[in-house]
């Protein structure tokens, strides 16, 4: 290729790497009129009327950020889904909420937070129910104890009551290859959990009190929610899941029932004979190219559910 075709043709480049910068970052403005601020529209469902039912999906591991955690990312979104429970909290006009849970648990923070909001909406006098998925296991189940009414198929998998700490250990490996680490702590725990050295009984111990803790708040939880007497949800809680039928025999859930189920059981406790169900999605900007260019993701209005130390986890 000779100097001038090859200097046109990187000049082409450079300014459709540039374009598309800007666009990502001016589009917004655009197509926003003047904030970078999409926020949430609401998807009709279903019904109509003035007052509404508001379907929340739960999907996927907990966790607090996108890609992080022990268990990597699978498409959930806690900042997304605090939005949604947040705009169906202040939205006045919306007298429920359905949760749809499908997800086999993860961070214990996360899942704390999502149960903590969903109190704060029952608190405002709007009833939740929970709609299990296949799976609403260990978190996934935390989260669905701050219902008024828990629903899950027969065939779901629930339950998973227990707390779990993975500390990997690579300090035989490290003496084989001859790699070594100096530490120099304010403390004999300040490293506990360091993978290079061998865990000490102070440390073992110092991570055990940390699982029972939280583990024994989770037991309370459920205690209080499903009305059950401490020592019979200990004998429940040992990690192991159940099905949705076994869960029901348990009283870990309230009865069998889908989504559709949910959202009826959601209208009659808010004492609705009708009401449109909503879902949220992001707002769409109105400009398809922008849309094509940032590969924009829109939800399709469906109804229904498509199937330093490391993370404490459920």
């Amino acid at each position: 290729m000779r100097r001038g075709p090859l200097i046109t043709f990187v000049a082409i480049i450079v300014v459709l790497a540039l374009g598309l910068a800007g666009v990502r970052l001016l589009g917004p403005f655009f197509a926003g009129g003047g904030t970078a601020d999409r926020g949430l529209e609401e998807r009709r469902l279903e019904g109509a009327g003035p007052e509404k039912v508001a379907v929340i999906r739960l999907e996927g591991v907990i966790q607090l950020e996108e890609g992080g955690g022990l268990f990597g990312s699978d498409g959930f979104s806690f900042a997304r889904l605090m939005e949604e429970l947040k705009q169906a909290e202040e939205d006045d006009a919306v007298r429920a909420v359905v949760l749809y849970v499908n997800s086999p648990g993860g961070s214990v923070v996360a899942s704390d937070e999502i149960y903590r909001k969903l109190k704060k909406i029952r608190q405002a006098g709007k009833p939740v129910v929970a709609s299990m998925g296949e799976v609403a296991a260990s978190g996934g189940y935390y989260v669905t104890l701050a219902a008024d009414r828990i629903l899950a198929n027969p065939s779901t998998l629930t339950g998973s009551i227990g707390v779990i700490f993975a500390l990997p250990n690579v300090h035989k490996l490290a003496e084989t290859i001859g790699y070594s680490e100096e530490i120099v702590a304010s403390g004999p725990l300040k490293d506990m959990g360091n993978p290079y050295k061998p865990m000490s009984d102070d440390a073992r111990a110092a991570f055990r009190s940390i699982v029972d803790d939280t583990f024994n708040r989770f037991v309370d939880l459920v205690a209080e929610a499903r009305k059950l007497s401490r020592d019979r949800v200990l004998k429940l809680a040992t990690g192991q899941v159940y099905t949705g039928a076994q869960a029901r025999a348990a009283g870990l859930i309230d009865d069998f029932g889908g989504l559709d189920e949910a959202i009826e059981a959601a209208k009659a406790l808010a004492g609705l004979k009708e009401a449109t169900v909503i879902e949220y999605a992001e707002k769409k900007r109105g400009n398809v190219l922008l849309d094509l260019l940032l590969n924009e993701k829109t939800g399709d209005g469906r109804l229904d559910p498509a199937h330093g130390l490391p993370d404490l986890a459920w």
